[in-house]
């Protein structure tokens, strides 16, 4: 039980509540102590629970559920974007929350935006002069976003192998009007995304980028497919190359046939319904091939049940051979 934790500050992270209480109490190494106590390691938010959370979270229980303390002070409702219940089936509360302490996405390490806890310089500056220390916001750690919109500032990481609160004096960075429209683009999907019940999002998402590509299953011995999906491989990879995501990630230029497209983790196992790879990823190939428009066109037909495989039927025209023939050429 954690006993008289510090009062949280507006839009605080439950790891930055746990860094100053133990600030305020204890004298060890703090890894050493979230390790050999807590067996915790905060070494960055795509870590979706904690155990220590819990001990947080009955110290608030008199204040906030469960529920609103995971909504209000952690990032899990961010990172379940493509996740249903289907992913812990006939879990308790508790035992999911267990689950989500050792969950890990397919590719994840390819993500870099969220490699490590990112604050605004600004905001550091800001909230150290208001509440007499920097903290962690829960809004800074979201992954898909790389700017604080109230200063229109490039957030900035933290030393990703010792967890401490932001330095105050580092130097802001003013975002580009690039960085800012795909801020603007990236939260406009998921505010669309988030429009569709949970556990049809990757089902719709995945069906309509089927429906693009014209590709629904993939037989290595069957030229015409080896042969589309290298076609389709290779405009990703241009599309990719020349659009705003190259940040977020860590594999450099893509380039068609090769890691992480090539035949083991290629398109097709991005595709994959039934694994569950970083939402930075989902968030890119939707962007990449489909339009808003088009998601919202397939909400028009119900689905028989939830289930990965579920088909959606046709609403977006294929990509012509011909068109990726030219782009191949290019």
């Amino acid at each position: 039980m954690i006993y008289q934790p510090p009062v949280p500050l507006p839009d605080e992270h439950a790891a930055s509540i746990m860094y100053r209480h133990f600030q305020m109490t204890r004298f060890a190494k703090f890894e050493t102590m979230m390790m050999s106590e807590y067996n915790s390691k905060l070494d960055s938010p795509r870590r979706l629970w904690q155990p220590v959370f819990s001990m947080l979270a009955e110290s608030f229980s008199s204040k906030y559920s469960l529920a609103r303390f995971i909504e209000k002070y952690t990032n899990i409702t961010d990172y379940s974007l493509f996740l249903d219940e289907s992913v812990f089936k006939d879990s308790s509360v508790e035992n999911m929350l267990n689950k989500l302490s050792i969950f890990k996405f397919h590719n994840a390490l390819n993500a870099s935006q969220d490699v490590s806890w990112r604050y605004c310089p600004v905001c550091a500056r800001e909230d150290d002069e208001k509440f007499g220390t920097t903290y962690f916001h829960v809004a800074h750690q979201c992954f898909y976003k790389r700017v604080c919109r109230k200063h229109n500032v490039l957030l900035e990481k933290s030393d990703p192998y010792h967890f401490s609160l932001p330095p105050v004096f580092t130097e802001s960075v003013t975002a580009s009007q690039s960085d800012l429209k795909t801020e603007a683009v990236l939260s406009s999907w998921v505010d669309a995304l988030k429009e569709i019940p949970q556990e049809e999002r990757k089902v719709r998402a995945l069906n309509l980028i089927h429906q693009k590509i014209c590709i629904f299953s993939y037989d290595r011995k069957n030229p015409y497919h080896v042969q589309r999906v290298q076609y389709v491989q290779n405009r990703l990879a241009k599309r990719f190359n020349r659009s705003h995501f190259m940040p977020y990630f860590s594999w450099g230029p893509l380039a068609s046939g090769l890691y992480p497209l090539n035949s083991v983790v290629g398109l097709m196992g991005f595709l994959d319904p039934a694994k569950h790879f970083h939402p930075m990823i989902y968030l890119m190939l939707i962007d990449l091939f489909l339009k808003q428009d088009e998601l919202d066109l397939s909400m028009q037909y119900s689905l028989a049940s939830p289930k990965a495989m579920e088909r959606v039927p046709p609403v977006v025209s294929p990509i012509e051979i011909e068109d990726l023939i030219n782009d191949n050429a290019a």
